[in-house]
């Protein structure tokens, strides 16, 4: 999403390296890749998931009123002007209104040094997801989880239900697909099968995305005896490095950024982009919220399988589809 409202006040080598990253081919593509799939996150029975977007300006820059309408359209993006001559006061705002659109979870995303007097934009994302499992788990016990620094003693949960179920020979992982209230969303968790895979799977999905598509097409529903940690996580990511990665450049350019139509009268850079992320998981479901539905369906009886995350994995929350949060659990305090 801040790649998106970047390309719309962006021009030349600039708004190529912006879309590429997208994933889409012009500027006017960049509305139909947004604005249905903002939509459609934004009414998810089951779940309750918000989708924030801000433009924090200096008060001393104007915006193109082409750029406020078009961010205002597709990405519901408020403008508000701040006076970033008082740093502390600007980054107290900034958080502030961070910290109320993520329930309280994300705090601190910017700090004084982040917004110095010379800042002219800030754009801010907040999501927040809150999911119960359309199964409760019905036991946490204390059991073993096998990380890189040894074996530690960890809560568990455990359920026997029926869940989509694959295997994937490709990477070396069993899959299985936990579903929230509502079967819009759910927590999908790569199991290595080795205890030390972690490392070759993430190698195999950067080198080839599409084998974890290949896997979920083939997911069947299996009788399984689901264990897994219950874990929470907060992380902040460097943004600049992982744009650079995906070829995203110009935009740091301090002479030639191509962010000519974003503030009237000035060519704008990006300085610092971050990313803060916090998710818990636990026997209820993911920052627990919402009523509980129970559904119940009759299958010949089969023996479940087990199905044990006893050692490092990864997951991902998929929402219809999108891959809305991503990452791994290896050590477990």
């Amino acid at each position: 999403m801040p790649l998106g409202k970047l390309a719309l006040g962006a021009e030349g080598h600039s708004l190529d390296e912006l879309l590429s990253a997208i994933g889409v081919l012009k500027k006017s593509m960049i509305s139909s890749h947004f604005k249905p799939l903002i939509l459609e996150l934004r009414y998810l029975p089951g779940v309750k998931l918000d989708i924030a977007s801000k433009l924090y300006i200096s008060i001393n820059s104007r915006l193109h009123r082409a750029f406020s309408d078009q961010a205002k359209d597709i990405f519901d993006s408020s403008a508000e002007k701040i006076d970033f001559q008082y740093p502390t006061y600007a980054a107290e705002e900034i958080n502030s209104w961070v910290s109320l659109q993520t329930n309280g979870l994300i705090k601190d995303i910017v700090s004084p040094i982040d917004v110095p007097p010379s800042t002219s934009l800030v754009l801010v994302n907040g999501v927040y997801f809150s999911g119960k499992w359309k199964d409760n788990f019905d036991k946490v016990k204390n059991m073993t989880f096998h990380s890189p620094n040894g074996q530690i003693t960890v809560p568990m949960m455990i359920k026997i239900g029926h869940y989509n179920y694959s295997v994937s020979d490709a990477l070396g992982s069993r899959l299985v697909q936990i579903p929230y209230n509502g079967d819009k969303a759910s927590l999908l968790l790569v199991l290595p099968t080795s205890r030390t895979g972690l490392s070759v799977l993430l190698s195999q999905l950067k080198l080839a995305p599409e084998l974890l598509d290949s896997a979920l097409s083939r997911m069947e529903l299996k009788n399984l005896q689901l264990i897994m940690p219950k874990f929470k996580i907060e992380s902040q990511l460097n943004l600049n490095a992982m744009y650079l990665k995906v070829g995203v450049k110009k935009i740091f350019d301090n002479v030639d950024s191509g962010l000519t139509k974003i503030v009237r009268d000035e060519s704008l850079h990006v300085t610092n982009a971050k990313q803060k992320a916090f998710i818990e998981v636990n026997e209820f479901g993911t920052e627990a919220a919402g009523s509980s539905v129970v559904n119940t369906m009759k299958f010949a009886y089969q023996k479940p399988s087990e199905f044990k995350a006893d050692h490092p994995f990864l997951f991902l929350i998929l929402v219809k589809g999108q891959q809305l949060f991503s990452g791994t659990v290896v050590n477990l305090k």
